[in-house]
């Protein structure tokens, strides 16, 4: 439905699933294509105008920093879902509670992870084993990066308002703002002004900034429709709002860092055995994220939409998004990552020439194969399980993931067994069904169905 002031805000418990379902992640998919698109530009530039120890540092230095400003998500995540449970019960006068104490959270956790990266930057990357020609790359990047914390902070929290009262369109307008600065500045700064991995770092600030400011004038002139409002005593938490936040928050964040920790150990094994091997891996994780993301955009549209029906208590509704999502994902996934498959050097090319990065590609691509099964369901199972509130749950089998899961099996196939590289490589690509298969069962259970639902709690 629309406002008087023609401001989208869509009731996501009524129409046909799959019409809405498509309808809603198609932003969210353009979102994180545009997210990854710039990101790519990065590892491009950084890749032909430096070579691959930048495209090395980029890659580690970029992990490091989505490590930390994983909580940043978490709690966005935990807005969005208590937003959108009050919404599907018809509750909006709590959202403008839910969205103060959030902003002033986020705020602050922003401020202090700004300090641990600027002020932790050294001992993070030399845990990362980073190869020693890449290292001070590295540095610049996250220093620089760590600056712009407090902008993700808060288009986090923008993104959670608008996503979880069904807007989905108007953080792409940001995030399209957003990637367009950041590609224009990356070629500018890097390819005339020869700034190497400083002037990627400064882009994607820059672009950030540019996105947060737009989208904080957007809800200033648009408070009444998003039932915000920038007055002073808004911002200040709400014990009750601030509980439930920090109950969903923490684990949220939590089973995002401990996917990303399990990440960094991989990038540690994987740059132990030289830089060539870590840019393919650098490399090939962009190219796996545009299935990813995209499948990942299906799996945010059906958070929200879950998270309103079943906080309408439509719980056939919510079977209906968790099967359709899974078709959905099944069509992207798999067609992208065969056609990544049958052109693995021509993929590699976007981002290097350096034959030592070249003949490790057709490795890395045949193990994108083996994780589509259990990328068809991932996305949908940790919507459910998120929608539902049942965080304790994601939280548990991130933790499954990120150390029964990564980190064992890539030491077991790239170390134990020797397998080098390609053990790596197939290591952390099985890991996925760590976490796909419970999933399943969580679903086919059904047990999900008499959960208490958050706006009980508040």
């Amino acid at each position: 439905m629309k406002t008087q002031s023609n401001i989208e805000k869509r009731d996501l418990t009524s129409g046909s699933v799959f019409h809405t379902l498509i309808v809603f992640s198609l932003p969210f998919m353009l979102s994180t294509l545009l997210q990854t698109l710039y990101s790519m530009v990065d590892m491009m530039a950084v890749g032909n105008f430096v070579g691959k120890e930048g495209l090395s540092a980029v890659a580690t230095g970029g992990q490091l920093m989505e490590l930390i400003t994983v909580f940043c998500v978490g709690f966005s995540t935990a807005g969005q879902i208590i937003i959108s449970q009050h919404m599907g019960a018809h509750q909006e006068a709590k959202v403008c509670r839910i969205s103060g104490t959030l902003c002033t959270i986020l705020a602050g956790l922003a401020l202090f992870l700004t300090a641990v990266g600027i002020l932790g930057a050294d001992v993070f990357l030399k845990i990362l084993n980073i190869p020693p020609e890449a290292e001070g790359l590295a540095h610049t990047y996250v220093t620089i990066c760590s600056l712009g914390i407090l902008f993700t902070g808060f288009y986090n929290m923008i993104a959670a308002v608008f996503r979880g009262m069904g807007d989905s369109r108007h953080p792409l307008l940001f995030i399209a703002i957003a990637s367009v600065i950041n590609i224009v500045l990356d070629l500018f700064f890097i390819g005339v002004l020869k700034w190497q991995v400083a002037g990627a770092a400064a882009a994607t600030v820059i672009g950030q900034a540019s996105s947060v400011i737009c989208s904080v004038i957007f809800l200033y002139r648009h408070q009444k429709e998003f039932y915000f409002s920038f007055q002073l005593q808004n911002f200040k938490p709400d014990r009750q709002m601030a509980k439930m936040l920090l109950s969903l928050g923490i684990p949220l964040g939590l089973q995002s860092s401990a996917v990303q920790i399990s990440f960094l150990f991989v990038n540690s094994m994987i740059n132990g055995l030289g830089v060539s091997v870590s840019a393919v891996f650098g490399a090939g994780q962009k190219l796996r994220n545009i299935p990813g993301i995209m499948t990942q955009a299906i799996g945010l549209g059906a958070t929200a939409m879950i998270g309103q029906s079943f906080g309408a208590g439509l719980t056939d509704r919510v079977s209906k998004i968790y099967k359709s999502g899974c078709m959905v994902n099944a069509a992207i996934g798999t067609v992208i990552t065969v056609v990544f498959f049958l052109f693995p050097e021509a993929s590699f090319r976007l981002f290097t020439t350096d034959k030592g990065v070249l003949e490790y590609a057709p490795v890395f691509m045949f193990t994108l194969l083996i994780e589509i099964p259990a990328k068809i369901f991932m996305p949908s199972g940790s919507a459910l399980i998120s929608g539902v509130g049942n965080t304790r749950l994601s939280m548990t089998l991130a933790l499954c993931d990120a150390f029964a899961g990564r980190i064992f099996l890539t030491w077991l196939f790239g170390n134990k067994l020797g397998l080098g590289a390609f053990g790596c490589f197939l290591g952390y690509t099985l890991a996925t069904y760590v976490t796909a298969v419970p999933q399943v069962v969580y679903y086919l259970a059904g047990t999900w169905k008499g959960r208490k639902r958050l706006i009980a709690e508040s």
